[in-house]
């Protein structure tokens, strides 16, 4: 998705990329709906979370595919990767999660990684720093959707939080047609198709891989996302890695899989405690 969106560049508004996404993720997700669980599941009395967990991934898709046409895709994903550590702050600021010794290490680990990520990209003239911090924004968007998430998942469907999501940032992405949309080339319309279905394959798979295995097993494939980014980046747009990039990484992802770990060790720590009868 994040290569289609590149490919675009500045040539077709980000709005309007955003909004055929959504047109062909709600269409896959209300088909899907339909032959599950029925459209009643799309009611809902939780409003006001749906509305912060929608609109924080709003933001952080639109800060996303800003960023896509500014910096290079391997430093975007780079520093989307940052998103876990934001997470953990956040649940213990607002879900009152308790964070020991062991996970600040990590923490701290994480947000030595992302300063080196993000300082090349802060050093002018060959640095772009709106870039960088457009990439930040998106990883705290994101962060703010993902535990709004965490907070309402018990209570909500997969399908349910999906959908108002979806809806959101179709609204939205339509309300910049005042700012000016353009026709696509046949390319650029393929492009943008392409964009539209991994995304929705995307989440759909994630789905259903959810549906299968614990988080602590499928979080960590996430990171592979890196090493993808990067042969992309090579091979399509000419981006080498530089050093910056490649220790960062590291040391991000080091801390992001030992954060998913210890909360796996804590999670089944609870479970064994639960009585069997």
């Amino acid at each position: 998705m994040s290569t289609f969106v590149k490919l675009l560049g500045t040539s077709i508004p980000i709005g309007e990329t955003i909004f055929v996404r959504g047109i062909m993720a709600l269409l896959v997700l209300g088909t899907v709906a339909y032959h599950t669980t029925g459209l009643q599941v799309l009611k809902t009395n939780h409003w006001q979370r749906h509305a912060l967990r929608a609109l924080g991934g709003t933001a952080s898709m639109f800060c996303l595919f800003a960023s896509l046409t500014m910096i290079p895709l391997a430093d975007v994903t780079a520093i989307n990767f940052i998103s876990p550590i934001f997470i953990t702050i956040f649940a213990m600021l607002f879900l009152g999660e308790r964070i020991h010794m062991f996970r600040w290490t990590a923490l701290i680990v994480g947000i030595i990684g992302a300063v080196i990520i993000i300082t090349p990209q802060l050093a002018l003239p060959h640095g772009n720093v709106l870039g960088a911090l457009t990439a930040l924004g998106g990883a705290i968007f994101g962060a703010i959707a993902i535990t709004t998430l965490r907070s309402m998942s018990n209570s909500e469907p997969a399908i349910t939080i999906t959908f108002y999501f979806l809806m959101t940032a179709m609204v939205c992405g339509l309300l910049t047609s005042f700012f000016g949309w353009v026709i696509p080339t046949s390319l650029q319309a393929l492009w943008m198709v392409g964009a539209a279905l991994c995304g929705v394959l995307g989440q759909l798979a994630m789905t259903i891989a959810y549906r299968y295995a614990e988080a602590s097993t499928i979080a960590p494939l996430d990171y592979t996302g890196m090493i993808i980014a990067v042969g992309i980046g090579y091979l399509v747009f000419a981006e080498a890695p530089t050093v910056a990039i490649c220790l960062g990484s590291v040391l991000v992802i080091a801390a992001g899989l030992v954060i998913i770990w210890r909360e796996y060790r804590l999670s089944k720590f609870k479970l064994e405690l639960i009585p069997k009868h």
